[in-house]
């Protein structure tokens, strides 16, 4: 059949490949095959009878299968593929259209209607995800306009920064915990890590001999290295101690599934770390997010560096790293006294 994207029909078959694959390859696996098959079929050319395979882009399900297959060789998380696809099927389910006929002003009554419905930050996550996937799809010839372009921009407002003070540390701290509470509050008090970085560590990734923890970054994808604190270190020596099984993660379910327990997984961490926070009387809900905000305000008020901070968080900017400081007038009034006599 006519071929009505402005792909190759080489190209057509790449990305049919790819996204196909892109169900049981990780992202490393994805490039590799993305690397191979354009070196095998380069200068050659692909005939009319495979282009029935362009037909498929025809389908709003199929491209954003591919869309998310480019994104995942990009080394994008599951997460953040999943976010882009949410948008994406939100946006299509609103015009009733398909990607090839979506205009701008679509896109704008779109984004129109959803500032009534979402905030700000939220909105501004929405714009990010439609400007990068029309902008795919422009880029890669599948549609002649981009409907996302040109839109104005939408400023993220100044949220306040959930942490925890340091009587609410203390508590939490201080509260009764059991040896499996105990070992992941003071390993993210001490880390700072986010929680999808916390489930998918191992054993492996601790070095006790030196107190670091060695692990793949959940949004970069960069092998990053925090420090346990004495206590956390105790405490998680204490907690795996009192393991008898062979899973190799870091932490576990402590209920059996056919005799074995699990990986923990992210809304457990969540689960145990809010009934923590409850039992502390702490009156916020103490995700792990938040313990990352305190963690960064505590070594910034330790004097931390800006730079090392970025690093141990994560963060491929240090704008964003400035945000998960909390602002503190007393560390103001001490960064003043260096330059000047302060009463």
């Amino acid at each position: 059949m006519e071929n009505t994207t402005n792909l190759t029909n080489k190209e057509i078959v790449i990305q049919s490949i790819v996204t196909a694959m892109s169900v049981i390859l990780d992202t490393v696996q994805l490039q590799a095959l993305d690397n191979i098959l354009r070196e095998k079929l380069h200068g050659l050319q692909i005939e009319e009878e495979c282009t029935q395979l362009s037909t498929w882009a025809d389908d709003n399900d199929y491209i954003l299968k591919v869309f998310q297959a480019n994104k995942k060789l990009e080394g994008c998380k599951d997460n953040t593929l999943y976010q882009y696809k949410n948008t994406a099927k939100q946006l299509f389910e609103f015009t009733g259209k398909n990607y090839r006929d979506i205009s701008k002003d679509d896109v704008k009554y779109f984004m129109a209607v959803r500032s009534q419905q979402v905030k700000r930050n939220t909105l501004v996550n929405i714009k990010h995800n439609l400007s990068a996937f029309f902008g795919f799809l422009h880029d890669e010839g599948f549609i002649t306009k981009n409907p996302a372009k040109g839109l104005k921009g939408i400023k993220n407002i100044e949220t306040e920064n959930v942490h925890l003070t340091l009587d609410e540390e203390v508590a939490v701290r201080d509260v009764d915990k059991n040896i499996v509470e105990e070992a992941i509050v003071d390993f993210l008090f001490s880390t700072g890590v986010r929680v999808g970085e916390l489930i998918a560590m191992d054993i492996s990734n601790v070095d006790f001999a030196t107190g670091t923890v060695t692990f793949r970054g959940e949004k970069s994808d960069k092998i990053r290295t925090v420090v346990l604190d004495a206590r956390a270190k105790l405490h998680l020596i204490t907690y795996l101690n009192t393991r008898k099984d062979n899973n190799p993660a870091l932490f576990v379910t402590t209920k059996l599934y056919g005799g074995f327990p699990r990986r923990l997984r992210r809304d457990a961490v969540e689960t145990i770390t809010k009934g923590v926070g409850a039992r502390a009387g702490i009156n916020k809900s103490l995700t792990v997010h938040v313990f990352r905000r305190t963690f960064a305000t505590r070594m910034t008020d330790k004097g931390c560096p800006l730079e090392t901070l970025q690093e141990l968080l994560g963060h491929a900017s240090p704008t964003t790293t400035k945000i998960y400081i909390a602002r503190s007038q007393k560390r103001v009034h001490r960064a003043v006294s260096q330059y000047m006599d302060v009463a």
